[in-house]
């Protein structure tokens, strides 16, 4: 199997014509049915099945193209983070979904004068937050850790060569609206938000209670709104009763001091760090980051 084979069948996925995907590849189609044949052949599977309106993927194929993906995409990502040799700063960042995070990437990215350099940061689940770190796709990966999770999650961190350092324990908060019924309260209970939707970042199919974001139990939540990225979540946290609950710190430069937070009582806390493959050395940029993170959180002092 190659990564051309790979290419082509994803292709002839998107167009469901091998025709069409042999235009598109500026390959012949001849040549296109016999790669794809000899695909087939050696993985002994049947990836297409022909019909009068085109061809589409076999229950075989539709599983062999979810993986074809991965390693066209991590092709991708090889090649564009070593095809220009003149970059000479790298630096990539995984984390959960923090605005503070993101406040302090942009931070570190104005202080830069090198006239060439390749930074990246993803919000991502927090699964693979720790599998790009494992997997050194990322320098540096930023999670939250339960109190009630610390063990465990450690325990599976050390199991992946991951060091967690801590930077910052912060108290659970509620967030919401300025307009919203609840927010001149000085503290919240879950009772208190019983009859407002609860929105929380979907973990896709890791979702044990150590991989949440939030603190909170969704068995007792009577609605409940999955969301995967922070803009979506402040566009329901403006328009609605909705609300969330994390480490209470928002720059209010990023939500207009439109959303307040408020102390959940809980008996929990957070404890955010930072990720580091062990078996990979600290590069003096993602060194800088990560002192900048540090001398950022001192100023939270814990949740505001």
């Amino acid at each position: 199997m190659t990564i051309q084979q790979c290419k082509y069948v994803l292709e002839i996925a998107r167009t469901g014509s091998f025709s069409q995907a042999a235009k598109q590849l500026f390959v012949a189609q001849s040549s296109l049915s016999i790669s794809v044949k000899s695909l087939e052949q050696e993985l002994n599977i049947r990836i297409f099945e022909r019909s009068g309106n085109g061809v589409y993927l076999t229950d075989d194929g539709a599983e062999f193209v979810r993986y074809a993906k991965q390693i066209v995409e991590n092709e991708d990502f090889i090649t564009c983070r070593y095809h220009n040799p003149q970059v000479q700063k790298k630096l990539y960042i995984a984390t959960q979904h923090y605005d503070f995070i993101a406040d302090i990437f942009a931070n570190f990215v104005s202080t830069r004068t090198e006239e060439s350099y390749q930074f990246s940061i993803k919000e991502i689940e927090t699964y693979n937050v720790i599998r790009e770190v494992e997997l050194a796709y990322s320098d540096i990966g930023i999670i939250a850790i339960k109190d009630s999770d610390s063990e465990i999650l450690k325990r599976y961190l050390s199991s992946k060569n991951i060091a967690f350092t801590p930077v910052l324990q912060a108290a659970p908060h509620v967030f919401l609206r300025t307009q919203h019924p609840m927010a001149g309260c000085e503290l919240l209970h879950q009772a208190d938000l019983k009859d407002y939707p609860y929105v929380s970042y979907e973990q896709g199919e890791h979702h044990s209670s150590f991989f949440t974001e939030e603190m909170m139990d969704p068995s007792n939540v009577r609605r409940r709104i999955e969301i995967s990225d922070r803009a979506t979540l402040m566009n329901l946290l403006m328009v609605t009763d909705a609300y969330t609950v994390g480490t209470g710190i928002m720059p209010s430069a990023l939500n207009g001091g439109n959303i307040v937070s408020i102390p959940l009582d809980s008996e929990e806390y957070y404890v955010i760090g930072y990720l580091l493959n062990e078996n990979r050395k600290v590069s003096p940029v993602a060194e800088k980051f990560i002192t900048l993170l540090q001398e950022t959180v001192k100023t939270y002092g814990g949740a505001e």
